[in-house]
């Protein structure tokens, strides 16, 4: 049961896991044995099997995930599921085939970052049957897991900061639906990063599930754990605790001055001068006795229902210097942009996208506009003296992004380099690798600037074309989520 118990939110349990466990094995017999299965890792296998069954569980408790994602799926694109037409008679707490067709796809795509299932798969659409032929024979006897259902119904964890952010953990980590893809390399990523930091193995732990609960974006939909969860409290009636989590205001690792205390708390000054109160409770202290031996308090904090917390670890020391230079080192960044930014951006016609024939070409004018040098070092793979380039001068940082080799892909007036074979070929990538920038995605699918992007497709290439744009943009979310928004 532990594979069941350890995807449900911190503390769920229920009798009804003995009977889910128990499906959960039936499903991945039946995985083991699909047509599809020598395209299927163990690992993939078990994931499909997990999420079928949870989904499965979540729709007969009807706990609010899977209900929350179809609404703002809804909300967003004007279809309750991306790729699969519904019935005008669908109901959020029945199970679906097309749904479980989706959840398939999505734990399959959970470990593919080279390439692309079309959700059209002969193989994983034989598969989703069979899996759902099993779960609608269940519907009517299946147990109602009431502990998870009353988890988001009664939610008592939002009276305190801590057992809330325990449920922010539980969409990162756990949730069938909006863990998976991305995940692990993020926790490793900010491991590493808090090693930098923190000597302490366990604490650098802690601090990388601290900043993957507000930072990243997860799921289908791309969405921050907190937007998740206010979406699930919203969906069983809970309004005004939905608002809570979603007004959540974070502040990242930083050194802070301790400006003033007393018996109840003390207030700490950021590197940009916001004023934060806390109590020594919020802080993780007993007493003033740690506060009144420092000037510099360094960790991450976050405000919830109009109190500051300690988000994660926190370090102390006595010098101002390191608050001084952090401030000033993230002013400069903040200067980093170019204060001639609309000048540039009218001079190409309104347009952020310029288009070179190679990287040197591309570098000349970003010296020029610049006026100074480019002093950074490039990949050696992108000096291709026939490699065209295309420069994004950002709306919103208005610095210059590099993409080579995609300027083929963009169909664009101003384009002289724009290839209609080669972006048939090759404009998906853009969508679902890290090949452009998000910001610079979202401005391309904005303008309908990769047409060309296709699936492949066994009933036809055109069809495949019209799956992908019809798609685009939860493709782009889904398969790249929290690089989508960067």
């Amino acid at each position: 049961m532990q594979d069941i118990r350890a995807r449900h939110p911190k503390g769920v349990n229920s009798p009804s896991d003995f009977y889910y466990m128990s499906l959960a094995n039936r499903l991945l017999t039946i995985t083991g044995q699909s047509l599809m299965s020598t395209e299927l890792t163990q690992e993939m296998r078990k994931r499909i099997a997990l999420c079928v069954t949870l989904y499965f569980e979540d729709v007969i408790c009807d706990s609010g995930i899977w209900r929350s994602f179809i609404a703002k799926n809804q909300e967003m694109y004007g279809r309750r599921l991306p790729f699969y037409d519904t019935t005008d008679d669908y109901l959020p707490d029945e199970p679906y085939l097309e749904d479980v067709k989706l959840v398939v796809w999505d734990a399959i795509m959970t470990f593919k970052y080279e390439s692309v299932v079309n959700p059209e798969n002969i193989g994983l659409s034989l598969l989703a049957e069979q899996l759902y032929h099993v779960i609608d024979g269940e519907f009517e006897q299946a147990p109602v897991n009431e502990a998870l259902a009353d988890f988001f119904r009664e939610c008592r964890f939002m009276s305190d900061f801590y057992l809330m952010r325990d449920a922010l953990k539980f969409f990162v980590f756990s949730c069938y639906l909006t863990s998976g893809r991305h995940v692990e390399h993020y926790l490793k990523y900010q491991i590493d990063t808090a090693n930098e930091l923190i000597d302490q193995p366990d604490l650098a732990y802690y601090e990388a599930e601290c900043v993957m609960a507000w930072q990243y974006r997860i799921g289908p939909l791309a969405l921050l754990p907190q937007e998740w969860l206010g979406m699930a409290l919203r969906a069983v009636g809970r309004t005004a605790e939905a608002e809570d989590a979603e007004a959540i205001k974070w502040r990242d690792y930083e050194p802070y001055l301790v400006e003033q205390y007393d018996g109840k708390g003390f207030t700490l000054r950021s590197i940009d001068d916001e004023q934060l109160r806390l109590t020594y409770y919020n802080m993780a202290q007993k007493d003033d006795s740690t506060v009144r031996k420092h000037k510099l308090s360094m960790g991450m904090m976050a405000n919830y229902r109009g109190e500051w917390y300690l988000n994660g670890p926190a370090s102390w020391g006595d010098s101002e210097r390191i608050f001084n230079e952090v401030r000033e080192n993230v002013r400069n960044l903040h200067d980093e942009g170019l204060e001639n930014y609309a000048d540039i951006v009218k001079k190409n016609g309104g347009s952020p996208l310029f288009y070179f024939k190679n990287v040197k070409e591309a570098m000349s004018y970003m010296n020029q506009v610049t006026g100074a040098p480019f002093k950074g070092s490039l990949p050696r793979e992108w000096d291709k003296k026939d490699r065209d380039v295309v420069l994004f001068l950002s709306p919103t940082s208005h610095i210059f992004a590099m993409a080579p080799g995609a300027a083929e892909c963009i169909c664009d007036p101003q384009n002289p380099y724009y290839n209609k074979q080669q972006a048939a070929e090759h404009a998906l990538l853009l969508v679902v690798q890290n090949a452009v920038p998000g910001e610079m995605l979202r401005y391309l699918i904005a303008h309908d600037m990769l047409p060309d992007a296709s699936l492949k497709s066994t009933v036809s290439a055109e069809h495949g074309r019209h799956l992908m744009q019809q798609n685009i943009d939860f493709f782009a979310r889904t398969l790249r989520r929290d690089d989508y928004h960067k």
